[in-house]
């Protein structure tokens, strides 16, 4: 393990094998860390260098919250994505009149 310290946070490079079928053995630590129980879901995230691995809320509501985060801009609030909704099912009403 490789650990780099920037101020008063250090970020430890963990270092793991990929097995013939794909599998990896997450750290003891992280997997203490992150509540990472045997039969737990993570996603994986595809990024432009590498791997994202992100534990799924163990609470659907919480995990749909997220989703909705990823999909529209923070600046907006409820009323202003309504609005944004209608105005582009009236546009494809539009085309297809």
């Amino acid at each position: 393990m490789r650990i780099e310290y920037f101020g008063e946070r250090s970020l430890a490079d963990y270092v793991v094998e990929i097995r013939d079928k794909g599998e990896v053995t997450i750290p003891k630590e992280l997997r203490k860390r992150y509540a990472l129980e045997p039969g737990r879901s993570v996603r994986l995230i595809p990024k432009a260098d590498g791997i994202l691995i992100k534990p799924r809320p163990q609470d659907p509501v919480v995990e749909l919250k997220g989703l909705a985060k990823e999909v529209w801009p923070s600046n907006l609030s409820s009323v202003n994505i309504v609005k944004e909704i209608r105005k582009r099912v009236d546009f494809e009403v539009k085309e297809k009149l």
